[in-house]
């Protein structure tokens, strides 16, 4: 007889059937007998089997998963994956006649994805508990930065003076925004694809919306093909994932690049430096540059996942399955590194404020609102208001002047060479127009740096993290509901 005349072929079982249990026992076995169990429950219910029936099989399974000798389970080619063995140590315990029943109108289709579905919503509720974690953590410093005067950049050069807390405030915002996407990614695979069966549903009694209750799911996946075919759960959660692992990232850099010594507009602690081996002077700020790493690889594992689905056959294939969900997790993983990390960071924060009230004089990156003051106090248009201040500009940079520096008279004849009239702002209105802390002040529009725009955002923001934490509560209680039950069952039928 060939080698390859009977199943399973040696090469299949080391290349694939050996790592796929290795997969199946360590990350999906609780999902499976969470499944099975609630399958018991549901075919009880609908007098399918009767109640000595599903004692014997409730028992027997627990007595399974918890007497069995998972962790030195070793592939063995009388059994396919973990449920044929599951099944074949239940048909050895209590007959295949009561055994056997458990399989009643359902298929692995069905379960499997349910298992995937049960595995990646716990990801997704932690994720999402960190990342609100996180998102606590900008809030509280935003609030201790209402005036810690930063220089914002545009085009990698300085442009206006702003606040750490305005600054923090953007990160917040786009922030929610991932959360929001990881909450409707988890609201999509939170939906029970039991009862679908292999593609066409039973013709059996089964209860799928019972199924979904005991398994804590929200709702069941509507359409049966779709149930055990359908990989927008997986594509959703990773590209919020990446979304937010790229807009992370984006953050971090901005970090880097503040800690330049060029740039110098934060301090690192001591804590989050590392020394040169060979260079006294160096304080190196390595966790930032491995928070930036951990976040390019959490991005390149949800493209890997992305881009297994893509043209993949509208059907159940391995493509969604077990080997691509347990690589997906991988960038859980990352999340759950960087995210502590990197609050701590924040929390750590310190504005190096001679360096910044240098940079903002040197760039006079107030030099907007003077040409604003100019529109309101000298009654001309903002093109001619702006026509002065450049010219300012360009005349104090070429003599290496700040705007601190500058002498009033030069301004004042400025003014009046290029407008035609004389100049009725004083030196005093002047150097107040020209200050960052008064340039902060009246930028008081609803998303500015004022001490008032900022703190109506923040309040904004934590109703939203609230809202937020209340729906992850809410689904985190429905699962508990869900083991409850199956727990009162076990005991009622002791």
């Amino acid at each position: 007889m060939n080698k390859y005349d009977k199943f399973p072929a040696k090469v299949y079982v080391d290349s694939f059937l050996k790592p796929d249990l290795f997969i199946y026992k360590n990350i999906f076995r609780d999902a499976l007998f969470q499944i099975n169990y609630a399958q018991c429950i549901m075919l009880n219910e609908q007098s399918i089997i009767n109640d000595k029936e599903a004692k014997l099989i409730f028992e027997n399974l627990y007595k399974i998963e918890y007497e069995f000798d998972f962790d030195s389970l070793e592939y063995d080619a009388k059994f396919e994956d973990l449920f044929f063995l599951v099944e074949k140590t239940l048909i050895e315990k209590i007959g295949v006649d009561i055994a056997g029943k458990l399989h009643t109108g359902r298929s692995r289709n069905d379960m499997e994805h349910t298992m995937f579905r049960i595995e990646l919503r716990k990801k997704l509720i932690s994720l999402l508990k960190e990342m609100i974690a996180l998102i606590e953590h900008l809030v509280a410093r935003s609030e201790k930065g209402l005036s810690e005067i930063i220089l914002l950049y545009t085009h990698g050069q300085p442009a206006q003076a702003s606040t750490l807390a305005h600054f923090l405030c953007a990160v917040i915002e786009f922030s929610l925004r991932d959360v929001n996407r990881l909450i409707n990614s988890l609201n999509l695979v939170n939906m029970s694809p039991m009862g679908a069966a292999a593609i066409t549903t039973t013709g059996f009694p089964l209860n799928r919306e019972r199924m979904a209750n005991l398994l804590g799911f929200e709702s069941i996946v509507q359409n049966s093909y779709g149930a055990i075919a359908s990989c927008d759960y997986i594509t959703s959660t990773y590209s919020s994932l990446k979304i937010a692992s790229i807009n992370l990232g984006r953050f971090v850099q901005e970090l880097v690049t503040w800690t330049g010594f060029e740039v110098s507009q934060i301090y690192v602690p001591d804590g989050f430096v590392q020394i040169s081996s060979i260079m006294p002077q160096k304080r190196n700020p390595v966790p930032l540059e491995h928070l930036r790493l951990k976040l390019s690889l959490c991005n390149g594992e949800c493209d890997k996942i992305i881009n297994t689905m893509h043209n993949t056959p509208f059907a159940d294939m391995n493509d969604s399955e077990r080997e691509v969900q347990s690589e997906g997790h991988k960038a859980f993983g990352f999340m759950s590194r960087i995210i502590p990390l990197l609050a701590g960071f924040v929390e750590s924060i310190q504005i190096n404020k001679n360096s910044v009230d240098n940079r903002i004089k040197l760039s006079m990156a107030t030099i907007t609102e003077l040409a604003d003051s100019l529109v309101r106090d000298e009654n001309i248009s903002f093109r001619q208001a702006h026509e002065v201040s450049q010219q300012l500009s360009k005349e104090l940079i070429s003599k290496n002047i700040s705007l601190d520096d500058v002498d009033f008279t030069i301004f004042s004849k400025l003014f009046e060479k290029l407008v035609g009239a004389p100049l009725k702002m004083n030196e005093k209105r002047f150097k107040e127009v020209c200050s960052p802390e008064h340039f902060i002040k009246i930028r008081n529009l609803p998303g500015g740096p004022s001490k008032q725009s900022i703190t109506n955002s923040l309040e904004i923001y934590k109703k939203d993290l609230s809202e937020y934490k209340n729906i992850i509560v809410k689904c985190e209680n429905s699962i508990d509901e869900s083991k409850n039950k199956l727990i009162n069952f076990y005991k009622n039928h002791s």
